[in-house]
């Protein structure tokens, strides 16, 4: 599934965040950018803590190692499967 930030939506910008399992669906789901979840905090006049912030930037950080970790093993599967 693509995650989609629902805000940059509604903004007309660009709002893909990351690909969530199961990965062969190719539907969308919804959620917030860092930057929508730090305006909404804002908004809200709730704190965000630096605990929160890691959380959202380390989730953000595996995404992104896991999607390289998928392409690398790709290209290296392609280079191993004879061409016929």
């Amino acid at each position: 599934m693509r995650v989609l930030c629902a805000w940059c939506v509604r903004d007309g910008r660009a709002a893909f965040l990351r690909e969530k399992l199961p990965l062969e669906d190719r539907s969308e789901t919804h959620g917030l950018c860092a930057d929508h979840f730090l305006s909404l905090s804002a908004s809200v006049k709730q704190v965000v803590t630096p605990k929160m912030w890691w959380i959202a930037r380390a989730n953000h950080l595996s995404w992104a190692l896991t999607r390289w970790v998928r392409r690398q093993a790709g290209r290296l599967c392609s280079l191993l499967v004879p061409d016929r």
